[in-house]
């Protein structure tokens, strides 16, 4: 689906609405299940880490596609600094979006394990057992994790800054129409 004007399509607002809410959830559950104690609710964080994981993986491979196929051109008034700094941050967002989950992947086939996916099925493993390699590999996954919770944190304050300091309408590239007032302004 190809993007027209300054806008983004539906189907792309969809995507980035989709992995950002499944992200804000992963992020703290990854970081809960990592340091609770073992049992009945650890084991269902992690099928849910993993599920969700394996989700955010497959729909970032599709908003890669998509924005391959065509994007919006950039907003219009950006100062060159403000358009390197966007640029550079949505850039490092796909790429550890993209990255992450793969990480989460591999350590958990060097463990020994496949993801589960929603208790559904096992998900096959990337490597041969290796726990050593998984205790390198976790830790690389969790600070990709954390990355991306400060990418996603400049990412909203930026937003942020146009919406409400700015009062430009740069955020109604990527949310819904619906969400927009029939008065001008924020």
């Amino acid at each position: 689906m190809t993007e027209i004007g300054h806008q983004y399509s539906p189907f792309a607002k969809a995507l980035h609405w989709a992995v950002a809410v499944i992200v804000i959830g992963l992020i703290p559950v990854g970081l809960i299940m990592a340091n609770i104690h073992e049992g009945p609710l650890q084991d269902r964080l992690f099928i849910l880490h993993e599920s969700f994981g394996v989700t955010v993986l497959a729909l970032m491979v599709l908003r890669a596609v998509t924005r391959w196929r065509g994007h919006p051109a950039p907003y219009p008034g950006l100062p060159h600094w403000e358009r390197r700094l966007s640029t550079s941050v949505h850039h490092a967002l796909y790429a550890l979006l993209l990255v992450t989950p793969v990480l989460g992947w591999l350590a958990l086939s060097a463990y020994g394990l496949g993801p589960s996916f929603f208790g559904v099925a096992e998900l096959p493993r990337l490597l041969p057992k290796d726990e050593p390699l998984s205790k390198i590999l976790f830790p690389i996954h969790e600070a990709s994790a954390l990355l991306i919770a400060g990418l996603a944190t400049l990412h909203i304050a930026g937003a942020l800054r146009h919406a409400l300091l700015k009062r430009d309408d740069l955020i109604w590239r990527m949310l819904p129409a619906v969400f927009r007032r029939k008065s001008e302004g924020f």
